[in-house]
């Protein structure tokens, strides 16, 4: 795509000094004037063209042509701002943010019939990535109940023979409140399960 623009200026009993000085403004001006005007994505080319055509002994005429060349179309895509609703457009390439990450990690190990960790405090919500490691020979699981009377089931973990490791995801519940965990084989094996 290639915009000409084409001035003519008369200039009456002027040095060619001043001419090139008018002359350069000119240009200058016309090549800002069209990179403001047009939204491009990628490289422009500007190729000025003077030629200084004298026309009597006092009076020089200078026509001017600038061409403009965009190397590739402008790329426009729209987006709707979150505040206010009102479409923005922005030009050249769209960059995607990754979502928010909404993981909570947590780590227990079990060791002499007793875990490492009694208190485990999560975004409500969340998703929940328990790394359990069983270092007795005995079996163990991590469970989550709503209450010690084990009124609701929220995550029941696969029992594991130990010494081993297993990982268990599951959702928080969505009402901060304090539950609690256990393994069942051997319920004195117990924590709060915090909800924030």
């Amino acid at each position: 795509m290639a915009i000409h623009m084409y001035q003519e200026i008369t200039v009456s009993c002027m040095e060619t000094r001043t001419v090139m000085i008018l002359l350069l403004c000119l240009v200058s001006a016309v090549v800002l004037v069209s990179g403001c005007t047009t939204q491009t994505s990628g490289p422009v080319t500007t190729q000025p063209a003077a030629t200084v055509i004298p026309q009597s002994s006092s009076t020089v005429a200078v026509k001017v042509r600038t061409t403009l060349t965009l190397s590739q179309p402008p790329v426009t895509e729209s987006l709707t701002a979150q505040k206010t609703g009102t479409p923005t457009t922005v030009a050249g390439d769209l960059t995607v943010l990754p979502a928010l990450d909404t993981s909570e990690k947590v780590r227990i190990k079990a060791r002499n019939f007793a875990f490492d960790n009694s208190r485990i405090t999560v975004p409500a919500g969340a998703q929940v990535i328990v790394e359990f490691e069983n270092e007795d020979s005995a079996p163990h699981n991590v469970a989550f109940y709503t209450t010690p009377s084990l009124t609701a089931t929220i995550y029941k973990g696969k029992l594991i023979d130990g010494p081993g490791k297993i990982t268990y995801v599951f959702s928080a519940p969505s009402t901060p409140g304090t539950y609690f965990f256990r393994c069942d084989l051997h319920p004195y094996m117990k924590g709060e399960f915090v909800v924030t």
